[in-house]
This record gives C-alpha cells, structure tokens and sequence, in this order.
C-alpha cells in the first residue's frame, strides 16, 4: 500500500520538498498503528490543504523486509513495497509499527543492516511500541532515552543494557528518535512529529478532522489505568463488580452477573460499559489476567494451575491472552518480574 497526498502544506521555512514517510511493517503488525499513521500523514494532509496551502507534500509507503503481502493482527492484508526498493536518501522519516512479528524480525540480520545503511540519512526514526526492539539491535538507542509497554520494560532493559529506559514516559523523544509506551499510538505519535515539522496549529487541525478530539498524553498511561474495583456510580453494577471479583476463579458468563444483580443482559452490558468504560467480559478478563500476574509474582505455582485458580482453563489459554495483551509469555513475566 502507497499513500502520496496530492496537496501541499505550509511548512515554516517555504522551502518546496516531499517528506516521504515509510512504515515498516511485518507479519501480525497491528493494523490501527499502519491506519494511524497513514491517516495523520495522508488524510489529515489531504483535509487541511485548503487551509494551509503551501509547498511540502508528505508521501507515505509501507514497507516490509521482502514486500508483498503481510498479515495484520486483524486478518487484514497488507500490500507492501520491498525495503531494498529503495535507495539510501529516499525517507525523512522511518515509523516502525507494533506487532508481534517484531520479535523476530528484531534478529534479521538483512534488516539490521538496511537500518544502519539507512540511518545517517534519515531526519528520525519511530517505534511504536514492540518496534523498539528492532531499532534497539539496530543500535540506535545505546545510551539514548526509550519507553515500550510496561510488561516489556524489563525485558528491554535485559536486551539492551545500553538504553536508558524511560518508565513514565507515553511518548519518549531522544535525539530524532521516538518511542511509545503501547500498541495504537502510531495518531498520536504521528501528530507529535507533524507538529514538529508545520506547528501545533496545523496539528490540531489534523486532529480535529480525525476526530482525535483529546490527545493521549492528557490521559493517564495504560500501567496507571483506574483499578477494576474502583467504585462505580450505581449499585447494581458495583455490586456486579463485586460478584465478579469474588467468582473470577468460577465458570462464569455475563449472562450469570446480570442475572444476580436483576438486569437484562443487554440493559446490563450497555450500564456496566457506561459506567465502568469496559464490556462486562472485558472487565472480569481484565481481573483474570491481574490475579494471574500476582500468581506469577508471588508464588512459584505452574502457570498450568494459576490459569485453573484465575479461571482460564489452561497455561495454552493463558499464554495466548498474555501475547495478545502483554506481548510477552507468562515465562517471560515470571522472569522480568522476578530476575534471578
């Protein structure tokens, strides 16, 4: 997929150029982060032409190792271009995507090595999320600031002793390289780089035309989201928090939560998510997964017989829900949280 904004935008200093923007992708990337930031870059581009005319384009490509078609995360293909298509002073910008092919991509030698060539002629390089990793082996961040998802900080910091990681930060910026703390921020991030190059005018108005009405740096970061016990507005749904909380070991469903607090399943389901901002079945998910972590902290059970204790069935189970929300195993977990 090749996305080349036909208009222009004011740029500070009047000077006619093409950013080219390039997306590198691999396989179960996250296909928001791909649409985020094509969106902020491409769309937002096209809607605000008319406002700011000017002289600089922004053209976007997404690229994998060998082009073709990737899958998404989302069972989505993906076209993409080849990155030996190519040449050294092609891109201002490079934006490495999250996803789970990140893992092993980050061990690519012919990757790797594209990277470095790359590097010196590229304004600044960003990673959302898992993609730190492969700009990590590129070495692009020895004794430079960085942030990933909590659950990988340790990890990381395993990898790569020479990053300086950055815990607190949403968005971490060193030296025109920049980083982000979880999966779906490619808007956000993107957004922080158009409002470097045209101004935060032109990015809010991006904003505003991709109905990104509150930036996600004036929301809390996902480590220090509101606990799933915390009150709630009526009784009812507090009193079916607690239910939850108290048989998340159980074979429950959301069928069984309304039914003890009086509701209809669906009158249910659209209460609890107006007042608790999750789904029923995301909520009591959510519960599972924080009593598994506190297995896999403070005790030295198999993950076999915490998964059976949190309500999850079995260690297979509980693994796939940890790489899908965690991206790491509940091995790994075990092993960043407890280092020996």
């Amino acid at each position: 997929m090749d996305i080349e904004c036909a208009k222009t935008l004011e740029v500070i200093d009047n000077s006619s150029s093409t950013r080219h923007i390039g997306i590198i992708v691999f396989e179960g990337v996250v296909l928001a982060d791909v649409v985020g930031a094509a969106d902020v870059f491409g769309i937002g581009d096209k809607l605000i032409s008319t406002v700011f005319p000017g002289t600089t384009r922004y053209a976007v490509s997404v690229l994998s190792i060998a082009g073709g078609m990737i899958m998404s995360s989302a069972s989505v293909q993906i076209m993409t271009s080849s990155l030996a298509s190519f040449g050294k002073h092609h891109f201002d910008t490079l934006l490495i995507a999250s996803g789970t092919g990140n893992f092993d991509a980050y061990r690519d030698p012919d990757l790797i090595a594209w990277l470095q060539q790359m590097r010196s002629s590229v304004r600044r390089i960003a990673a959302i999320c898992t993609g730190v990793f492969v700009i990590g082996a590129a070495g692009f961040l020895n004794n430079r600031r960085a942030t990933t998802h909590w659950a990988l900080l340790d990890k990381l910091a395993r990898e790569f002793p020479l990053i300086k990681i950055d815990r607190e930060a949403q968005i971490s910026e060193d030296d025109g390289i920049f980083t982000s703390c979880d999966v779906g921020m490619a808007t956000d991030l993107a957004l922080r780089l158009l409002e470097s190059d045209l101004g935060p005018a032109v990015a809010r108005r991006v904003a505003q035309s991709l109905v990104v009405c509150q930036r996600r740096r004036d929301t809390p970061p996902a480590n220090q989201a509101a606990a799933a016990g915390d009150p709630v507005k009526t009784s009812k749904i507090h009193r079916a928090s607690l239910w939850f909380v108290e048989h998340l070991a159980d074979s429950i469903s959301v069928v069984d939560a309304a039914n003890f607090v009086s509701m209809s399943e669906r009158n249910f389901v659209r209460q609890f998510k107006r007042e608790t901002g999750q789904t029923p079945h995301d909520f009591l998910l959510n519960l599972r997964l924080e009593a598994v972590r506190q297995q896999l902290t403070e005790t030295d059970l198999p993950v076999d017989k915490i998964a059976r204790r949190c309500g999850l069935f079995s260690g297979e189970h509980v693994a796939k829900l940890f790489r899908k929300h965690m991206w790491t195993s509940p091995t790994e977990y075990r092993k960043g949280i407890r280092p020996t």
